[in-house]
């Protein structure tokens, strides 16, 4: 909670302007407004993943090489500074973002526009995130990911109609499970 808005005289209060160098939502703030940032706060930016995005994003409108160590460490704002900053690949974050499967999708669909080798392992393992790779990126059978997708009876279900079109025995379990997907895969195997 921001105890200066609740004052007549914010400026006037103890702590006023230095809170405004270092507590990262009032810099977060200022940054979004589009207010100069003075040296203090440049330096708090660097060290932080968010700030540095978002001042790359919103300041420089470009790449912000000082803060790239920072943005490199936290697979989110190195996603997003891929996508909306760099528009392209950003090599130095790459294991970062392969740690996370939400993540590795989405720098495979939106920054690689193709497959990203290295985020793989991450994405088979969250069902959701491996059947869209299949569907969405390889546009094929994503073998690595077929354990997770099979243990998900949507997943499952979604899988053996749109990528393998056609039976997927390690998913049958859970698409038995569900008993609406087990009467659309059974109308599916009788055609």
């Amino acid at each position: 909670m921001n105890l200066y808005k609740l004052h007549d005289k914010p400026k006037s209060l103890h702590g006023y302007e230095e809170a405004h160098n270092t507590v990262p939502e009032l810099i977060k703030k200022q940054i979004k407004s589009g207010k100069p940032i003075n040296a203090q706060q440049l330096k708090n930016i660097v060290s932080n993943p968010e700030l540095a995005y978002l001042y790359a994003k919103n300041i420089t409108k470009g790449r912000f090489p000082e803060g790239e160590l920072a943005i490199a460490s936290n697979p989110k704002y190195a996603l997003l500074y891929a996508k909306d900053v760099l528009k392209g690949r950003f090599p130095e974050s790459e294991k970062a973002i392969a740690s996370n499967p939400y993540n590795a999708y989405s720098y495979a669909k939106y920054v690689i526009k193709g497959r990203f080798s290295e985020g793989e392992p991450a994405i088979a393992s969250e069902p959701h995130k491996a059947y869209w790779y299949a569907k969405n990126i390889i546009k094929g059978r994503f073998s690595e990911g077929e354990p997770a997708i099979a243990s998900n009876p949507y997943n499952a279900y979604h899988y053996a109609t749109d990528v393998l079109k056609g039976r997927f025995p390690e998913g049958e379990p859970a698409i038995a499970s569900d008993p609406y997907y087990n009467k659309l895969y059974r109308k599916l195997l009788n055609k």
